[in-house]
């Protein structure tokens, strides 16, 4: 090795070891410099207004700009964003100083996607089952949920089902409410009054939704919108609908007017596959199978064959009343 090339090598070593000890005294009195303010930015484009500047500068105690007489190495970023994060109404928060010795506070609101009420309290949930207690000083336009949510039934559930309602603008606008049953089944109250919908559980969503549409767009238009009280997609390839004032139709019509109070309503053949429900509880299979045994057509073909049977027996009393002794 030549003298030129150990000289390059001494100068390109003692320029580095200068720019780390450079960089590391500039980056000392850099920290040692005074907060010269803070910048509070609130991404909040739908102006919800649940939390203003005015909320976090309280929250982190900046009333009287007191972080303009800290030194940058005094102000804990990772603290204040976990401070604010655990505040109800923000969905996120970033802190960091600024190349001008400026800490920066971004704030990102709640965004929920429901409002819930249960026996207790009343509560706003984000896509991420955080919650945020409600107050007359603001109101958002997103479906409601009614239920007895405990340990075992949780509003959380229900946020794959309000994750794809949110992200198609067709049902975010169809949905007004949803109510959640003792039985776990799930009760959509549509915008169009007349008629509730029994989605079951939130398994296959969207092929329930599928059939829904099916339904919307080639029998409602002919039967009408408060033809049906309920449309039922639970069960697995079917829609089954149960016709108003059913009740009346029980007490007051005859056998034969009562029968067809349920029926199951035609959809698409891609739909079709087995008559299996959507939800896998044994107990509701049993009970389906009860009402298809005990259904009112089901006894219209028993009094059929009784009644043939009757008329069997008569004959033969008439045949053998007319023979001779």
């Amino acid at each position: 090795m030549n003298k030129k090339n150990l000289l390059d090598i001494i100068l390109s070593i003692l320029l580095v070891a200068y720019m780390i000890v450079a960089f590391s005294f500039s980056s000392y009195l850099t920290q040692n410099d005074y907060c010269t303010g803070v910048d509070i930015a609130i991404d909040d484009p739908s102006n919800i207004n649940f939390i203003t500047s005015e909320d976090i500068t309280r929250e982190i105690g900046n009333e009287n700009n007191r972080f303009t007489s800290m030194r940058l190495n005094e102000i804990n970023t990772h603290k204040l964003e976990l401070s604010l994060n655990s505040i109800d109404k923000i969905e996120s928060a970033n802190c960091f100083i600024t190349k001008d010795r400026r800490l920066k506070i971004d704030i990102t609101p709640l965004i929920p996607v429901a409002r819930i009420f249960d026996s207790k309290e009343s509560y706003y949930i984000n896509r991420e089952g955080k919650k945020m207690s409600a107050s007359a000083r603001y109101h958002v336009d997103v479906p409601v949920v009614v239920g007895q949510f405990n340990s075992d039934i949780q509003s959380i559930s229900i946020l794959p089902l309000l994750k794809y309602i949110k992200n198609d603008s067709i049902w975010n606008s169809f949905v007004a409410g949803i109510k959640i049953e003792p039985n776990n089944d799930i009760i959509i109250a549509p915008m169009l009054k007349g008629h509730v919908i029994n989605f079951g559980d939130t398994s296959n969503i969207e092929n329930k939704f599928n059939r829904l549409k099916t339904i919307y767009k080639t029998v409602m238009p002919v039967k009408g919108w408060s033809f049906y009280d309920t449309i039922s997609v639970k069960w697995h390839g079917q829609v089954v609908a149960t016709k108003k004032n059913k009740r009346k139709s029980v007490s007051n019509a005859t056998h034969a007017d009562s029968i067809d109070i349920e029926e199951s309503l035609p959809v698409s053949s891609m739909d079709v596959t087995n008559n299996r429900p959507d939800d896998s509880s044994e107990s509701n299979k049993k009970s389906e199978e009860t009402v298809k045994s005990d259904s009112p057509k089901a006894k219209k073909n028993d009094s059929k064959t009784n009644e043939s049977n009757s008329n069997s027996k008569l004959e033969k009393n008439k045949e053998n009343n007319n023979k001779p002794n």
